[in-house]
């Protein structure tokens, strides 16, 4: 048995806890008031003490734990949103990638090109140039040839001088030849005037004197021996002369037809050599404006290397950048998901640990039930054996505990209803 100051004490506890967890004050103390064993209300009260205390716990806990699990929950799902987004940037193309890539590939064909066109003008540099050398070496040979024609000239030249020299004596010869077969002609014709003046004059002194018959047909047969013998020397000194200057004229043409076909040879290769010339300046011409051309595409082309390079180093640096900072968000995020974890299973302990001291308070309630239904078949006996010592006070008696069992029975129902529905929204706080 306790004091009354202690029985209070009791009460106030219990009316405290059922002020802060819902229960029904004037039910508790009631029942408190009703039950005359003060062990079974401490035991009841340290029973509910504990309840309250883990109930209480459990809900500090949850109110605790409910925002930063909902943050926890909003940051999870935005990294998750964050995630899948940087997922969709690096494995899916963008469109600004996509553009990067058409552009490269542009710059790519425009390379290709370029270096097809290089490789052209290089074929066709090569081409010109050993087009350059074949003139270069046909320009040699007709130096030579003008060389070796020079020499034959100059071979040719005291030749041509003597023949030439001997050519102007022969006319010369020939000349003074002439002056003298006519002045032989000449004296001829005037001894054969003179002789025939001397025939004529003899052949008339003859027929006058009728004595030289003779004299006439030895001048005669003179005559034509003289004429023979004159026109056989003419004829054979001209043949001579003839063969001589046919055969002069002869070597001076050949002579002339020979310098004649080196000056005409000399005259094509001087003309081949000043097309080929002219050839080769266009050739050089052409070639420094190619190599003008090849030098400003490389320059142009290293230029855009450069700029493409230095694009793709900072889209590395960039795309670095970015996976460092998923792999820290997804360090962030393995940190939470590992707190949530250690939170999930704290709140799993919790929930175990409410669930047994429910079902422990439940058979303590079902016991003390039990010796209360007990404690109210002892009284009702009770009130049954002091039915003999008076009717009316029997009578008040068993009125008076049967309705105390009613009342009790009522209340126990109720305190049941209310344990019932803390318990549900206690675990439904827990759940939440």
């Amino acid at each position: 048995m306790f004091s009354r100051p202690v029985f209070d004490r009791i009460c106030l506890i219990c009316f405290h806890l059922s002020v802060r967890h819902r229960l029904a004050v004037s039910k508790c103390a009631f029942w408190l008031r009703k039950r005359s064993s003060a062990l079974l209300a401490l035991l009841w009260a340290s029973s509910i003490f504990e309840h309250v205390a883990l109930a209480h716990r459990g809900h500090n806990l949850c109110v605790l734990l409910s925002p930063k699990v909902r943050s926890l929950e909003q940051q999870n799902k935005l990294l998750e949103t964050e995630i899948e987004a940087l997922q969709n940037r690096f494995l899916k193309p963008t469109g600004l990638r996509m553009l990067y890539e058409e552009q490269l590939k542009e710059l790519r064909r425009l390379a290709d090109q370029m270096r097809k066109q290089r490789d052209l003008a290089v074929a066709a540099k090569d081409a010109r140039a050993g087009q350059l050398e074949m003139m270069k070496a046909k320009y040699e040979e007709a130096v030579e040839l003008r060389r070796k024609a020079e020499m034959d000239i100059e071979n040719f030249r005291p030749d041509v001088d003597a023949a030439t020299s001997s050519r102007i004596a022969l006319e010369k010869q020939l000349e003074n030849l002439e002056v003298e077969i006519e002045f032989l002609k000449r004296i001829q014709r005037e001894e054969i005037e003179d002789l025939m003046k001397q025939i004529y004059s003899a052949h008339a002194t003859a027929g006058e004197a009728f004595a030289l018959p003779d004299i006439a047909a030895a001048l005669k047969q003179i005559q034509h021996e003289y004429d023979v013998i004159a026109a056989k020397n003419l004829q054979e000194m001209d043949s001579w002369y003839n063969s001589k200057f046919e055969d002069l004229n002869n070597k001076t043409t050949n002579h002339v037809d020979k310098v004649r076909g080196a000056r005409e040879e000399l005259a094509s290769a001087k003309k081949d050599i000043q097309g080929k010339e002219r050839d080769m300046d266009g050739l050089k011409t052409k070639n420094d404006g190619l190599e003008a051309q090849i030098l400003a595409a490389q320059e142009r082309h290293k230029k855009e290397l450069e700029a493409l390079q230095a694009r793709i180093e900072a889209l590395h640096l960039e795309l670095k950048t970015t996976k460092g900072k998923i792999a820290q968000l997804l360090m962030e995020y393995q940190d939470l998901l590992n707190v949530k974890m250690s939170l999930e299973i704290e709140i799993t302990t919790y929930r175990k640990l409410i669930e047994g001291e429910d079902m422990r308070i439940t058979s303590m309630v079902q016991g003390v039930m039990g010796m209360s239904a007990i404690s109210a078949g002892a009284i009702g006996v009770m009130g049954l054996g002091a039915l003999g010592a008076g009717t009316g006070g029997a009578a008040n008696g068993g009125l008076g505990a049967g309705v105390e069992n009613g009342a009790h029975g009522q209340t126990i129902a109720t305190y049941s209803q209310e344990q019932a529905v803390e318990m549900t929204e206690r675990k439904t706080v827990l759940i939440w």
